[in-house]
């Protein structure tokens, strides 16, 4: 499928540039997993007119994401965390600890909530200041529009902020690529949806639907695509989400929490069990340090 854009698997490689050499070996591309995490503010509540305050947002995450990094480090595992810098700055050591491990760091802009202007310079300088890395990828928050030409004068070489399917309310990508494209000299990297209809495979999709479903969903992205990048939130899996006071609808909160963790390792064991090698964004797509 090469309409707007997208890059034959054997072709991926003059689409993403020399760096990707060493990984794109064909059985190398079939069976890749590049999981991700938005680690950011629990500002979901005031989307819905509640009131929380940070360190009650900042607790929340905190509690999923120090679950998902156990998990991690259980299946030995390496995957990304977009981070805002709002997050990294109330929670430093935690981002430390995350580098020390092998994750990958990238941006989630410097704040999440709504009425905030987005940085994504600003986010990726304090980033890099706090982990003594180079940080490479972005990702809008709520994967708002975002644009080339401001990343890529920021330095950014990926954006990963583009869902290629339909969410009423949100955005229509139906016609946009759903893989590895190019634009303004960054790579574009979708996160990943069905094949052949463009059913969503990001973190709502795991709450409510079967895990045999859901499963059968990435194996069609996997055959097609050769990939999967799948997101989710740390909130997600924490305990508190089904606090009466966040308003948060039962369809999240019937299967959160421990459940959650519980859905997302079993599916994570049987893409490893299927023989899928998970790599860090960066790693995948070839980009390395100049």
């Amino acid at each position: 499928d090469v309409a707007g854009g997208c890059c034959h698997v054997e072709d991926v490689r003059g689409c993403i540039g020399p760096g990707a050499e060493k990984l794109f070996s064909y059985s190398f591309w079939r069976m890749t997993v590049t999981l991700g995490f938005d680690v950011e503010e629990f500002d979901f509540p005031l989307e819905r007119g509640r009131e929380i305050d940070l360190q009650t947002q900042l607790a929340v995450s905190s509690a999923g994401l120090e679950a998902l990094l156990q998990m991690l480090d259980r299946l030995n595992l390496r995957v990304t965390f977009y981070t805002t810098a709002n997050f990294a700055a109330h929670r430093p050591e935690t981002i430390r600890r995350m580098v020390a491990a092998g994750h990958e760091i990238a941006s989630h802009d410097y704040y999440h909530a709504q009425s905030a202007q987005s940085d994504p310079g600003g986010s990726k300088r304090y980033l890099e200041a706090l982990t003594g890395t180079r940080i490479v990828g972005y990702r809008a928050p709520r994967l708002a529009t975002a644009s080339s030409a401001v990343l890529a004068a920021a330095g950014y070489r990926y954006n990963s902020s583009i869902n290629p399917t339909w969410i009423p309310g949100r955005y229509n990508n139906l016609r946009v690529s759903r893989t590895v494209t190019r634009e303004a000299g960054l790579v574009i990297y979708p996160t990943s949806v069905s094949y052949p209809f463009r059913i969503p495979l990001f973190w709502l999709s795991l709450h409510v639907m079967p895990l045999p479903v859901y499963k059968m969903l990435c194996r069609s992205a996997l055959r097609h695509d050769g990939h999967l990048n799948l997101y989710y939130h740390p909130w997600e899996f924490s305990d508190r989400l089904g606090d009466p006071a966040f308003g948060i609808p039962r369809y999240l909160t019937q299967c959160s929490g421990r459940r959650l963790q519980g859905k997302l390792e079993q599916l994570l064991i049987w893409l490893k069990n299927r023989g899928c090698r998970f790599v860090t964004t960066r790693e995948y797509l070839g980009i390395d340090d100049e």
